[in-house]
């Protein structure tokens, strides 16, 4: 069954927006399930949908990028990321975050994940690509970024997220999502030669 075949028993009776953000609403609906009574149902409104991007070398490694996270009072490794603007096409925004966090440019792209991040509380999309082809340029990142390069190996980067060291949700997933196509032979045979 795929989820076309369930009916909606959600019905919205109000909407009212209790904050409005530059990058998301945080919206407090009254709500009703089915037959049950109504109640107030809180959510995340995003503004932007998040792209994600794995950058392969020519020796099968990547780049993954460091830098402190306010929210987490801590360091985080991550792969290269940031936000696509809900009408502009998400390949495009993957190559701008990509260009900005680490300089590459790149030949080959591919999407390899669409999902929600948190489909319980947000409707926020994540959309990860694997890009080769690579050809370095300056890094240019927004006037709050930080950003700590590190180069490591593929198997490493699976390693590290499977490992927890890599914390950023979007990044295990698109990590892993390579992976198992890497393990199906589900990737272009120019990809696969250099995982």
């Amino acid at each position: 069954m795929t989820g076309d075949d369930f009916g909606n028993p959600w019905r919205t009776m109000s909407v009212r927006v209790v904050f409005d953000g530059p990058y998301f609403a945080v919206r407090s609906d009254v709500v009703r399930h089915g037959q049950r009574p109504e109640r107030a149902y809180t959510s995340i409104r995003a503004k932007y949908a998040g792209v994600a991007v794995i950058p392969i070398d020519d020796e099968g490694c990547t780049t993954l990028v460091g830098q402190y996270r306010y929210v987490h009072d801590g360091f985080t490794w991550e792969i290269p990321a940031g936000a696509a603007s809900l009408s502009d096409p998400v390949e495009e925004s993957a190559k701008r975050e990509l260009r900005e966090e680490t300089g590459f440019t790149a030949d080959r792209w591919l999407q390899v994940l669409a999902t929600a991040v948190s489909p319980g509380n947000s409707d926020e999309w994540l959309h990860g690509f694997v890009a080769w082809g690579l050809r370095q340029g300056d890094p240019q990142p927004d006037d709050e970024e930080l950003i700590v390069p590190r180069r490591v190996p593929f198997s490493e980067a699976v390693t590290m997220a499977l490992s927890g060291d890599i914390k950023h949700v979007g990044g295990v997933a698109v990590l892993l999502a390579i992976e198992t196509r890497r393990r199906r032979g589900e990737l272009p045979d120019d990809l696969l030669r250099l995982l």
